[in-house]
């Protein structure tokens, strides 16, 4: 049985889908953020989002939530969800390699 009063997630892609997710989980379970982009990162560290998909105020109200571009600060998570890009090809077939 999965016990929500254990729940640490990971949240895998800090884009328009990924934040948006990470800040509300971030409100009410332990959350970890992660992103590739090392300047992403120190930018929501600061408590701001240059790209406007949340508020500064959304930001500071999700007070479980921590930013990494360390995949290892991701190690004892239990619930993982990933939103990176998957974009398509001419042929309108999609595009896996950010998943790989």
């Amino acid at each position: 049985m999965f016990d929500l009063a254990t729940t640490r997630i990971g949240i895998i892609g800090l884009g328009y889908v990924g934040l948006p997710l990470a800040v509300e989980f971030g409100q009410h379970f332990p959350t970890f953020g992660l992103d590739i982009n090392q300047a992403r990162i120190r930018e929501l560290q600061a408590g701001a989002d240059n790209t406007l998909e949340v508020t500064t105020e959304e930001l500071r109200q999700a007070h479980q939530l921590r930013y990494t571009d360390s995949p290892e600060d991701l190690a004892n998570c239990n619930v993982y969800i990933i939103t990176v890009p998957t974009p398509v090809d001419e042929y309108r077939r999609p595009d896996f390699a950010p998943l790989i």
